[in-house]
């Protein structure tokens, strides 16, 4: 990307200029203001990557300049800087949008790395939206049809892209579909249908594993009124109901052998009968299947009917793990994110922590894609802030080295305000009136941060 271009706000002049002068020989394009009109004024007329904001500020205080970069400049990121010892304004900047933060003192060249931090984020985004741009027709024609489609750009779904698009304009062809748990088989059933010249007529999904055996037949075949007790009237059943479109088995070698007999007869004849009838009715349904078991192994331990596989078989598509497709992990982050501020209404929380990212890319996932987007989902409900940390994920286990945070988390920022109290304590020799006074605090708010944290 170009280089960034950065703005300095901050009153004290030692400070501004310091800044300045170092980002500057650091190669980066440096503005500077001392009051919040000024910053804002120069917002308005140059396009700025990132703000390094003071809390302490004339006019009005930082946390507000803040709010009004984020509302005026969502794409603007900010790193909060101040003299203060009070962790709050510090926990309200994090939630209201800002990226890291700093307290006086501070060594430049941490500021130096938390903006490197920043720039990478920033990368990120924009690699994120590249590949979103780059989504073809093919995911449009889906999205328009089903509402939802497999998310990714890499060369593994591309190539499941592809296979989908060919299959799909053949439209009486059967397809099986395999893959582990999670892999999203039902999103590429649906996605075949929508492509193919069947998409305006029914998407009939079956769970095979979720029906009683002793129903099978009856909801399969489905009924006339009086073929066993309990049946009162004439009922469709899943042949039937799925007309010219598509019928989709999901986890196939879970019907039992006597049904798959059945099945068999009626992808052969193309014709079946309801129960209790002796009426022919024409299956016109295309048939796709799905299932995460090894299909060979399946045939060996008599799970599956060797003569029906070669009948559901026809096109094979094989779905990869989130493990084999990795480089998709970042656009899937951010399709879940979306999704879920959507469903929980927490518009606030925009931004993903670049070490979220980083920790996720390791994380070895049993459950493939929904186990990503549980985590997803479930983090969100864990997060009151507008950045996605580390933290907000409860089943996130990453190295010593990952767990390098960019930012402090909520937990660190509490050890770091205790030891600023118990330095100033020493330091004011245990005035507490002193020690307020070097923490920029009142006394009340020193005594309530004694009491909470149970400093004598």
């Amino acid at each position: 990307m170009e280089e960034l271009k950065i703005l300095i706000l901050d009153d004290e002049k030692d400070y501004r200029e310091g800044i300045e002068e170092y980002l500057s020989n650091q190669g980066f394009t440096v503005f500077k203001a001392a009051k919040p009109s000024d910053g804002l004024n120069i917002l308005k007329n140059i396009t700025c990557d990132i703000v390094v904001l003071d809390v302490k500020l004339p006019e009005m205080n930082g946390i507000q300049v803040l709010k009004r970069i984020k509302q005026l400049y969502p794409l603007i990121e900010v790193i909060m800087i101040t003299g203060h010892g009070d962790m709050d304004s510090v926990i309200e900047s994090l939630r209201s949008g800002a990226s890291d933060f700093f307290t006086k003192p501070f060594r430049l060249v941490d500021l130096k790395r938390a903006i490197e931090r920043t720039r990478r984020f920033i990368d990120l985004q924009n690699r994120v939206n590249d590949l979103q741009d780059r989504h073809n027709h093919l995911v449009s024609s889906i999205l328009e049809r089903e509402g939802d489609v497999i998310i990714g750009n890499s060369a593994a779904i591309n190539k499941i892209f592809e296979l989908m698009e060919k299959v799909a304009k053949t439209d009486d062809t059967s397809v099986l579909i395999t893959g582990d748990c999670g892999t999203g088989k039902e999103l590429v059933a649906r996605g075949i249908h929508a492509l193919s010249s069947r998409k305006r007529e029914p998407f009939f999904d079956v769970n095979c594993g979720s029906i009683p055996d002793n129903l099978f037949e009856s909801e399969f075949f489905g009924h006339n009124k009086g073929a066993f007790t309990g049946a009162i009237r004439n009922k469709p059943g899943f042949l039937e109901t799925s007309g010219k479109g598509t019928l989709f088995l999901d986890e196939v070698c879970e019907m039992p052998k006597h049904m798959q007999t059945k099945l068999l007869r009626v992808l052969e004849g193309k014709t079946f009968r309801r129960v209790g009838s002796n009426h022919e009715i024409a299956f016109r349904a295309r048939v796709i299947s799905a299932t995460n078991k090894n299909i060979e192994n399946a045939v060996k331990n008599n799970e599956l009917r060797e003569d029906l596989l070669f009948r559901l078989n026809t096109f094979h598509i094989h779905l990869p793990t989130l493990k084999e497709r990795k480089e998709d992990i970042p656009l899937l982050i951010d399709h879940f994110m979306r999704i879920s501020i959507a469903k929980f209404g927490k518009t606030y929380c925009r931004k993903v922590d670049p070490a979220v990212y980083d920790a996720l890319l390791e994380y070895e996932f049993t459950g493939n894609v929904r186990e990503l987007e549980h985590m997803i989902e479930e983090a969100l409900i864990m997060c009151d802030e507008s950045v996605l940390r580390i933290e907000h994920f409860k089943n996130l286990k990453v190295t010593q080295k990952k767990v390098k945070f960019d930012s402090l988390n909520l937990n660190q920022l509490v050890i770091k305000e205790k030891e600023m109290i118990r330095q100033a304590l020493n330091q004011a020799k245990k005035n507490k009136t002193k020690a307020a006074q070097l923490l920029n605090i009142s006394r009340s708010a020193l005594n309530r941060k004694l009491s909470k944290y149970h400093i004598e």
